[in-house]
């Protein structure tokens, strides 16, 4: 319908408005042109109208012209594959206009079911090899190391940047040089040695621009790089020259280096969060020296191949910490490591694109690896898999219970319950995305993720099995030739794309398709269902598990059980939990921020106001697009089917004369800031001491902590102390209310108002005053000594008032 409409509108404007101009007013140009003493006659003279409708005439079919002028400019830009054309100055709007409608109406070409697919892009070859054995450049240089020569040295002299340092290392890796060394460490070369360097035009990669520099001296040797960098190219074309690192394991199956690598630092990441979560045994309990609990015989066997492999660097053991923040990426992966070459090259996977089918016995452990290998790759957004109940209890082995836990663990993993189900979100996903790319008149995902950071745009891989259905949904979106990030794997033939046939013993017997050749004969990676299973649920542990998450009560029950689907926390860490979810749900830095803002504004915001909130030092960006993706996260996790299509769920949109205001849904989202206002207003019109104290109690339990937070938006920070404020006027009005039948409960409702605001004096005093009381002199001895404390840490330690306010408590 958006293309049909861009089809009208560009043919009315383009065909219809000259005509109906001609037909108005004629022809723009006059039968014979004007003396200058006629001109001037005309100026002089009184105008009666004639002068003013020729001008506005005019200016219609300079506007016409120039509009026109636009589309045809688009029209060839789109043709030739660029994403923008000239704009000129003051009259950008018409061209962007004109850019929107062109784009609009390539839609059409997009929908599913058209009969003819964009023509796939074209195969890239090998760069030819070097003397030295490694690709090379035809018009390549080779320079000499000098003595305080770096990588990054060289880079910066050679090739214009620094930062390019990865594309000599890339060139040259594992090259023989003089003196019979072999150059295996970026950060040691020697005077003397050979180096190809790449083009001075080539373009840096995205991932190397954000690389770090390799050590500068031999003295100081760097560790080479791990496997998990290793293992995957930075760029979906190049042609990755190292030999592959493939690891057998005791049941047969095959893996690569940085699986090994993957699934052992989740186990270290789990063992570490269960640790920082132990609790002590109490003082009339027995220590004992208990062993750590035994990891599943799977995993037990990739740690010990990953700690073999480290070892095998002759560099010292790395503690928990430094592996865990070695694996860390936020580069979302173009290609997966599929297998290995007979000799032992690594052969890849494009995530993005045609897609590829596996066909044959072995077919399943493959595609079973890939699976497993992409998940242990989706944190920080940079893969996800859709993919049906069904086929994920036959490709991992667990059942459904696990299968529902690992989901709301994993953010990489989305669960559908049918195969339909998978096809239809997958769709709508690439649909998303392509309306984003034209609309903001980028080339592609790639583009969009570098200037808007806070969009959580991980390649999407469809993983399923074929059957007709599949052919109608996904044939045009991954064969439009447009960049949107996303891509399939199938079981089955599949023959937009790549076709292999694997062997029981998991070797390609026959490639078909796009690209197929440096498939023959490949062996590929593969796992067995147990080892999927155990690999999966050890991703799932590795997941820190915050302690706010649980938002307890001091009974140490849930604090949410209510009938909406999704509850918004925002005293304390902002957090969005879904009903019959265990874990919240995993949104970006933007979406947080978005639902924080617009629970501080019950009634609703306008448009401006949301974007000068989310964006203080940029108005262009698209509030729709942000809008739009949260709202499909909080329906993708919470399955919410909208009774009216017409309406936005969990985000509503009301239309006044000037603006749009947004608002939080409340049928569907509960916030705990709409509550706790709640009970401060039943406390206000409290009738006596009992019906007082019970809205305050209700208040009592949501002061859980400051406004959002981690977040440091400016308007956070304003509105974060009165926050704080009243939460500990609230838990010291209680505590007054309970002094006198409760003390404890009182005492506890001081101590949580002192380290919401350990600011306010006054509480200190009644601490002290109440443990006094109680006979707790010695506690009110170290509460005094905290308020001394804090004080010295304000700078203002031995204030005259409040040593003598304490002598004199401590004297009664």
């Amino acid at each position: 319908m958006r293309a049909l409409v861009a089809y009208v509108v560009l043919l009315a404007v383009m065909l219809g408005l000259p005509v109906l101009l001609y037909t108005l007013g004629g022809s723009p140009f006059p039968d014979q042109l004007p003396t200058l003493e006629q001109i001037a006659n005309i100026l002089a003279e009184p105008d009666n109208g004639t002068l003013f409708v020729a001008a506005l005439k005019l200016l219609l079919w300079l506007a016409w012209g120039h509009f026109s002028f636009s589309v045809l400019l688009e029209i060839v830009a789109k043709a030739r594959g660029r994403h923008f054309s000239p704009r000129f100055r003051g009259l950008s709007g018409m061209h962007r206009l004109a850019s929107y409608l062109v784009a609009s109406a390539t839609l059409a070409v997009l929908a599913p079911g058209v009969g003819n697919a964009a023509t796939p892009p074209p195969v890239v070859s090998m760069a030819p090899l070097h003397p030295l054995g490694q690709v090379a450049d035809d018009d390549s240089q080779v320079y000499e190391v000098q003595q305080g020569d770096s990588l990054w040295k060289i880079a910066d002299e050679e090739l214009g940047s620094p930062r390019r340092w990865p594309k000599i290392w890339k060139l040259n890796a594992h090259s023989k040089q003089p003196g019979g060394h072999t150059f295996t460490n970026p950060g040691v070369i020697q005077p003397g040695w050979n180096l190809h360097l790449p083009h001075k035009r080539s373009e840096p990669s995205s991932t190397n621009l954000a690389a770090d520099p390799p050590a500068a001296t031999e003295a100081d040797p760097t560790p080479s790089p791990s496997p998990e960098s290793r293992a995957q190219p930075t760029s979906a074309h190049a042609a990755p020259e190292h030999r592959a690192d493939s690891v057998q394991l005791s049941s047969g199956s095959l893996v690569a280096a940085a699986y090994v690598a993957g699934i052992s630092t989740a186990f270290i990441a789990g063992r570490l969060h269960r640790r920082r979560r132990r609790q002590p045994p109490e003082s009339h309990e027995a220590v004992t020296i208990t062993p750590e609990p035994e990891p599943p015989p799977e995993i037990r066997e990739l740690h010990r191949l990953h700690r073999q492999t480290v070892a095998q660097q002759e560099q010292p053991m790395p503690t928990d910490g430094e592996l865990i923040r070695r694996s860390h990426s936020i580069d979302v992966p173009k290609q997966a490591q599929l297998g290995e070459t007979p000799d032992g090259h690594p052969v890849y996977v494009n995530l993005e694109g045609p897609g590829m089918g596996f066909t044959g016995p072995g077919s399943l452990d493959v595609l079973r690896y890939l699976a497993v290998d992409l998940l242990r790759q989706s944190n920080n957004y940079r893969t996800e898999i859709i993919m049906c109940t069904g086929l994920a209890e036959k490709l991992f082995g667990l059942t459904m219970p696990d299968l529902n836990h690992v989901a709301a663990t994993l953010s990489g993993l989305v669960l559908v319950e049918s195969h339909e189900s998978a096809l239809r979100h997958f769709e709508e996903t690439f649909f998303l995305r392509r309306r984003m790319v034209l609309e903001r008149d980028s080339s592609g995902v790639d583009e969009l993720r570098k200037t808007d950071p806070g969009e959580s745009l991980p390649v999407v891989l469809l993983v399923t099995e074929l059957d007709d259905e599949v052919h109608e949904h996904v044939t045009a979106p991954l064969t439009s030739g447009q960049s949107a990030g996303v891509g399939a794997l199938f079981l089955g033939s599949w023959p937009d794309g790549a076709t292999l046939l694997v062997s029981d013993t998991h070797s390609v017997e026959t490639a078909e398709g796009r690209c197929s050749d440096r498939f023959a004969d490949a062996l590929l990676f593969n796992i067995t269902a147990d080892e999927a299973a155990a690999h999966v649920l050890q991703l799932a542990s590795a997941q820190p598990e915050d302690a706010p998450a649980e938002r307890l009560r001091e009974d140490g029950k849930s604090s949410w059980s209510g009938p909406s689907l999704v509850r918004l926390t925002v005293l304390g860490h902002p957090m969005v939990h879904v009903c019959a979810r265990a874990q919240p749900l995993s949104l970006s830095w933007l979406q947080l921020n978005t639902l924080t803002y617009l629970a501080l504004h019950f009634s609703g915001v306008t448009r401006d106001q949301l974007s000068a909130a989310l964006w203080p030092d940029d108005d262009g960006k698209d509030i729709h697009n942000a809008l739009r993706h949260l709202r499909s996260a909080l329906v993708t996790a919470t399955g919410y089917k909208s009774t009216d299509p017409k309406k936005a769920p969990f985000i509503s949109a009301s239309t006044t004369k000037d603006s749009a205001i947004y608002r939080l849904d409340p049928r569907l989202i509960s916030v705990d800031l709409w509550e706790y206002e709640a009970a401060l207003e039943e406390a206000k019109i409290a009738s006596g001491p009992a019906d007082r104290s019970a809205a305050l109690a209700k208040a009592a339990e949501l002061c859980t902590g400051e406004l959002a937070q981690g977040l440091t938006a400016e308007w956070v920070e304003d509105q974060r102390y009165p926050l704080t404020r009243s939460q500990a006027d609230v838990l010291a009005q209680l505590a007054e209310l309970l002094a006198e039948e409760d003390a404890e409960r009182a005492l506890a409702a001081l101590e949580r108002a002192r380290r919401l605001d350990p600011d306010t004096e006054e509480t200190y005093f009644r601490i002290i005053r109440l443990q006094l009381q109680l006979g707790r002199r010695d506690d009110a001895s170290r509460t005094a000594e905290l308020l001394r404390q804090h004080q010295h840490g304000l700078g203002v330690s031995g204030d005259y008032l409040t040593e003598k306010r304490l002598g004199e408590m401590f004297r009664t």
